[in-house]
């Protein structure tokens, strides 16, 4: 029975807890807010596109736009349409040509906009009609997009994705990664699935910043090499912490352009954003709730928030809360025995997390806020007998301000972020003749950067146009070290822990200038161009070992006695037979009289005396000559200076077009850059041993890579289809990316040492190709609702994958990375369900079906080779909304109970078996 141990007190959350907006009617709303805040309302300029179309529609669209409540009786809207509105106006505005035509009449109050008619005034007064009013949240998702996905999504002429908030609770994860299961060409990616980690691979890329992973804009650049079980200690994986439980939605963008964020980029972005007071607090109050419990089967233990906000003023909020999360060891699905033996432990873990944000918004177009996440996290994994502890605190801090005044020439935004990764590690005690005492690793990545960018509006001959600029830059600083007793002795071998954590510097820059033009309403055309710079500044030392030959031919010496003889070349032998001639006992076994005396009589020399030596386990008699010498062995460092800068000019250009308002195309082109890492630039030591690590060393001549992306796709927004209620989405794209100087791991042989090769991070030799096809599209009638998203993908290495180049020297050809293995070539998520009891109940089902994951290798036939075997899996969930501050939800994650590995995972690690859970979430 084994007995499952977890180092420090510390426990982190992922329970989810997110506070609904609660309706109220028109005369309480009006009464509560100040009218300063309708003023900020009323002239603050915005950028709207609401399509023409069902009245209902279109002030869903306003409300997500002008980011407004809007209130309003159903009948009201029955059977009217709206012209729409775009362009750069203020809500005001906006709202007045919205409603042109309708007879309809609106009033700006706070954060509300209230639609009525004359005749309906009269009665809201009394109350009469209070319970029928409808209320769009302006930061909520309509709920027509697939899972949830607000409609600017849809509106956007690029492949973005977003989860929300709703989908996170729907969804019960165990881990943060899972949140991207149902995303279009977007996979977990874990090269180590035992870590409770985020390395998301967007179109068969990830890990060392290729997938830029933020919270609130503070990047995650942690990275750590010590991938385990199938991919051995080989390659490298993002190190990236996130508690789901504070996350309000994650926006995906999965490639890049000229703006903020896209620096050192290669493929896209994954940025979690912060719930705010406005998430939490209903319109009208001042404090707002929210408490989340979740517990499960199959370890799922328990994860729970509290979430707090409160309005100090009319213009300040502050935000706050705490989660916990305590999960076991999952059993995987099969309904197989796990053979602990022969594959490593699932992970247990416990954490604590906390959050807190303050706002500032003086409804004049100033706003500012400031936010921290702490998470303090232990974990596990490893074999039986073989364990590792880590314990890692992460805190991420942003502070950000915007000034968006009462001019088309200034829209500026400002942040300041710092993310602290703290990782500590113990490697238990290795049994076993070689094996090591327990080491303590201290691994630390500090990162902080900021951005500023101004965006200004222009009328010209050939149309409007928008221009965005600034400039983003941050530095990553990593240390390291490992500590034993034998360390303590020896410390170089030291090496031999860190080299996937090697100590360095990194400095990142770049500036950026985009424009977006309107010739007509039916065309937009943007584009941009940016430059990134990189600054690497280190000094890795690796090593090698040398063996001298010392002495010379000799006669072998004479032992006099066995006692002498195990004493001097057998202490091991002698230390057990002592301890049985002196207590009878060794290491538990109780021995006779008999046998205790037939041991004293060995070491008392009653037996025959065999003198001489042993030399390399080898023994010679005494007075025999021994023809052969002695070796003496030495591990010669080398030290290599670095400091080097890379850069590039990138640009980008998109055109959208709007042939009708429900259908919109567009094609785009960008190149993006990644200098190398501190990690693929420092690489050097070995994999974990008592021992100087002679494995690896840093390859002075590595490239940064460079890649070219094509995209074409359509967007479909449509609403009235068969009913007025009704609602279809659709966002399609096509893309073919070329990459240049791909990193993966290799070999190499460096002008030190010229005998010996080395592994290390190398560039491919030729272009590697990834392209697709990603599609995903929901219809909801309300009553129910069916969506659908799928991925197709196709990855080609080079035709000389065998062979790498760098500089002068030409590698062996090896390829073991396999952290980050080749996403499928297809994924498929089915998700529908429908609503009951005036939509009080929902009850949906999701089927996930995937392909085999491949490996970097390339089998004889010059095909990737597959590292997992296909899986379906399907998952059940529901919610019941008891009241306005009572939620109730379930979920029975594969339900079938079928073994699988997630797509992307290490090999030796399948996902968990059947998961049923319930949570319970109240707000006031």
């Amino acid at each position: 029975m084994r007995t499952r141990v977890m180092r420090g007190s510390g426990v982190s959350s992922r329970a989810v807890g997110l506070a609904l907006m609660v309706s109220v009617s028109f005369a309480s709303i009006e009464a509560a807010l100040a009218q300063e805040a309708q003023t900020a309302a009323t002239s603050q300029q915005r950028s709207f596109s609401v399509p023409a179309g069902p009245l209902s529609a279109a002030l869903v669209s306003f409300g997500q736009q002008a980011g407004l409540q809007v209130s309003y009786v159903p009948s009201i809207a029955e059977g009217l349409s709206s012209a729409g509105v775009s362009g750069a106006m203020s809500a005001d505005a906006a709202l007045s040509q919205l409603l042109s035509g309708t007879g309809l009449t609106y009033e700006l109050t706070g954060t509300t906009a209230v639609i009525s008619s004359a005749a309906d005034q009269g009665a809201t007064i009394d109350g009469a009609i209070a319970l029928d009013t409808i209320n769009v949240s302006g930061g909520e998702a309509s709920g027509v997009g697939f899972q949830g996905t607000p409609d600017w999504v849809y509106e956007t002429p690029a492949a973005v994705s977003v989860v929300t908030r709703e989908a996170i609770k729907k969804t019960s994860p165990r881990d943060t990664r899972e949140l991207f299961s149902s995303v279009p060409g977007v996979y977990t990616g874990e090269g180590n699935p035992a870590f409770p980690t985020v390395s998301p691979n967007i179109r068969g890329l990830q890990d060392s910043g290729r997938i830029v992973v933020s919270i609130d804009g503070a990047r995650q650049n942690a990275q750590r090499g010590m991938t385990f079980g199938s991919a051995g200690y080989n390659s490298n994986s993002g190190f990236a912490f996130v508690d789901s439980a504070f996350i309000r939605e994650v926006d995906i963008n999965k490639s890049t352009d000229a703006s903020a964020g896209n620096a050192s980029s290669l493929g896209g972005s994954v940025e979690f954003r912060t719930i705010g007071a406005d998430d939490l607090i209903a319109p009208g109050e001042k404090v707002g709730v929210d408490l989340s419990f979740t517990r499960g089967t199959n370890e799922y233990d328990v994860q729970g928030s509290a979430l707090v906000a409160v309005r100090l003023t009319e213009k300040l909020s502050l935000t706050g809360g705490f989660s916990r999360t305590d999960l076991g060891e999952y059993s995987p699905g099969g309904g197989e025995e796990w053979d602990w033996d022969t594959n490593p432990y699932f992970m247990g873990r416990e954490t604590w997390s906390s959050f807190l944000k303050g706002e500032f918004d003086d409804h004049e177009g100033f706003t500012s806020s400031l936010s921290w996440m702490r998470q303090n996290l232990d974990f596990k994994y490893g074999y039986e007998n073989s364990e590792n502890f880590e314990h890692v605190v992460n805190d991420s801090v942003t502070g950000k301000v915007a000034w968006n005044p009462e001019s088309a020439l200034v829209d500026l935004k400002a942040s300041l972020w710092l993310n602290n990764s703290q990782g500590d590690e113990t490697r238990e005690y290795r049994p076993g003749a070689n094996g090591a005492p327990d080491t303590y690793l201290d691994l630390d990545t500090l990162s902080f950067g900021g951005t500023i960018e101004n965006t200004s509006r222009f009328d010209t001959l050939a149309g409007g146009l928008k221009l965005n600029y600034g400039v983003e830059a941050f530095r990553d600083k990593n240390t390291s070290s490992a500590m034993s007793e034998t360390i303590a002795q020896n410390p170089h071998w030291a090496t031999s822990y860190t080299a996937f954590s090697p100590p360095g510097m990194r400095d990142v820059a770049s500036a950026f200038l985009n424009g977006e033009l309107k010739p007509a309403e039916w065309v937009t055309v943007s584009g941009g161009v940016r430059y990134d710079w990189s600054r690497l500044k280190g000094s890795p030392s690796y090593y090698h070992k040398q063996t001298t030959a010392v002495g010379s031919n000799r006669i072998i010496e004479s032992i006099d006695n066995y006692l002498d003889y195990l004493i001097r070349y057998m202490p091991d032998t002698y230390d057990r037979l002592h301890t049985i001639c002196t207590t009878g006992e060794y290491q538990g076994r109780v021995f006779t009289p008999a046998q205790q005396a037939s041991v004293c009589n060995q070491l008392n020399n009653t037996l025959p005396n065999r003198m001489g030596e042993i030399i390399d386990d080898r023994w010679y008699d005494a007075g025999v000559t021994y023809y052969g010498t002695t070796y003496t062995t030495s591990y010669p460092a080398h030290t290599e200076d670095v400091d080097r800068t890379d850069g590039a000019w990138l640009p980008s250009v998109t055109v959208e077009l709007k042939p009708v308002e429900w259908f919109r195309p567009y094609a785009s082109y960008s190149q993006s850059f990644r200098a190398p890492t501190i990690l693929e630039a420092f690489l050097a030591g070995g994999t974990p041993s008592d021992s100087v690590g002679t494995a690896f060393a840093p390859n002075l001549e590595l490239s940064p890579e460079k890649a070219r992306t094509w995209e074409i796709g359509a967007n479909v927004l449509y609403d009235g289809l068969f009913t007025e209620r009704d609602g279809v989405r659709i966002k399609g794209a096509a893309f073919d990316r070329e990459i240049d100087d791909y990193i993966v791991m290799g070999s190499i042989v460096t002008a030190d040492v010229p005998d010996k090769t080395y592994y290390s991070f190398v560039n491919l030799d030729g272009p590697t190709r990834m392209r697709g096809v990603e599609l995903e599209g929901n219809y909801d009638a309300r009553i129910f609702w069916i969506g659908a998203a799928a991925t197709w993908l196709e990855t080609e290495w080079p035709e000389k994958t065998q062979i790498f180049s760098n500089g002068t020297t030409t590698t062996d050809g090896s390829i073991f990375a396999v952290a980050g293995n080749v996403a499928p070539d297809f994924k498929l998520t089915l998700d529908g369900g429908i609503r009951l009891f005036d939509e009080k109940l929902e009850i949906g089902a999701r089927y996930t079906k995937v392909t085999p994951t491949q490996s970097r290798t390339v089998d004889e036939n010059g095909n990737l080779e597959e590292l997992t075997e296909a899986y379906q899996v399907v998952d059940l969930y529901g919610t019941y909304y008891a009241n306005d501050n009572v939620t109730f939800r379930f979920a029975v994650n594969n339900v079938a109970d079928v073994y699988y590995v997630p797509a992307t995972g290490g090999t030796n690690f399948a996902a968990p078996g059947r998961t049923a859970t319930v949570t319970t979430n109240m707000k006031f």
